[in-house]
């Protein structure tokens, strides 16, 4: 039996910079961890290029590896 299909709702954002912090920090809980896939309704594909563009930003100092509580 075939598992159902289920439609993906509109991802937050489809281009991924380091360059624009401000747009990646959408990606980001009030924690600092990087949403899932399904919270972002990314392919595996640019899921992983969203995490990528998020953990050089915060090589850069652009954005913090953790959020303060």
């Amino acid at each position: 039996m075939k598992k159902p299909v289920r439609r993906r709702s509109t991802p937050i954002m489809t281009s991924f910079s380091y360059k624009e912090p401000r747009l990646l920090e959408q990606c980001l809980t009030e924690q600092g961890t990087i949403l899932t896939r399904l919270e972002t309704g990314l392919s595996e594909k640019n899921q992983r290029r969203l995490a990528v563009a998020i953990k050089r930003a915060r090589f850069l100092a652009m954005l913090p590896f953790t959020q303060t509580l």
